[in-house]
């Protein structure tokens, strides 16, 4: 990967080639830093208002694309007429489109069983956090300081939904220090920007439009392989051999500087975006 900043006029002459641009983002660790608990990832008002000023541009489709609920998502970012894809594309709303996965509301009884077994077995262990997100179930342990306890929450956890993955009921995935209890749907981000892609962006964001896409985690990454030469994949964070994506950007900090550049380029240098 190359650093973003020090390749800034490689991206100029990409931006200058397309006239359209589908701008897809992750939110935790991407739009804002990592938090300790999930509830204190709030964006800043600055960068909720610049996205608001991307979404008014006709240059730009914007989409969040998130393992968050969808309801959890629209609260955080509130702003409409832009694209939301939750639960990791489970859930899809935006214009012209409202979708629930019908098999990932099959798993819902087995998710709630799964969560009160967790809530029973952890809910003594300082530090730990289970979210109910509906069709899916999130154990943050970023808060568990003591070593034990991590490694008692992975055997628990383990314990007990493996009944549901032997019997394939349920999906378990990895993210930073998070473990994701999803339904057993083949899809994930990288399937939900791919059908997208064919089903349901406008006509005038079709093949000619660069699609940019930014993220910081696992499930990110997968996004970066299924676009690779095919448009612009940003990674949030350290540089890392086995990911595939064509640049870096060390913060979300670094995150609010280039959708700033991305308008600027846009707007004032070619004034395709209103004030």
């Amino acid at each position: 990967m190359k650093y973003l900043f020090e390749n800034i006029h490689s991206i100029n002459k990409l931006l200058r080639d397309s006239k359209k641009i589908i701008l897809l983002t992750d939110y935790d660790g991407t739009l804002t830093p990592i938090q300790e608990s999930p509830d204190l990832a709030v964006i800043s008002e600055e960068v909720r208002k610049l996205l608001v000023k991307l979404s008014s541009c006709n240059t730009f489709f914007l989409g969040i694309i998130t393992g968050r609920s969808l309801k959890q998502i629209k609260k955080l970012v509130h702003i409409q007429r832009i694209f939301y894809a939750a639960n990791h594309g489970i859930e899809l709303e935006g214009p012209g489109i409202r979708f629930t996965s019908p098999e990932a509301k099959k798993a819902r009884l087995s998710l709630w069983q799964v969560y009160m077994r967790l809530y029973k077995s952890l809910r003594h262990v300082a530090g730990m956090n289970i979210e109910d997100k509906g069709l899916s179930v999130s154990l943050h342990y970023r808060l568990v300081k003591n070593a034990d306890d991590v490694e008692y929450i992975s055997k628990t956890l383990h314990s007990i939904v493996k009944p549901f993955l032997d019997k394939k009921m349920l999906f378990l995935s990895t993210g930073k220090m998070v473990y994701e209890i999803r339904p057993p749907v083949k899809w994930n981000k990288a399937v939900t920007i791919q059908w997208l892609l064919t089903n349901y962006f406008p006509l005038e964001f079709g093949a000619d439009a660069l699609l940019v896409y930014m993220g910081d985690d696992k499930a990110d990454i997968e996004v970066f392989d299924s676009m690779k030469g095919r448009g612009l994949t940003v990674f949030v964070g350290s540089p890392s051999d086995t990911c595939t994506a064509d640049y870096y950007v060390n913060s979300p900090e670094e995150v609010r500087s280039f959708l700033e550049h991305l308008y600027k380029q846009k707007h004032e240098v070619h004034n395709e975006c209103p004030q």
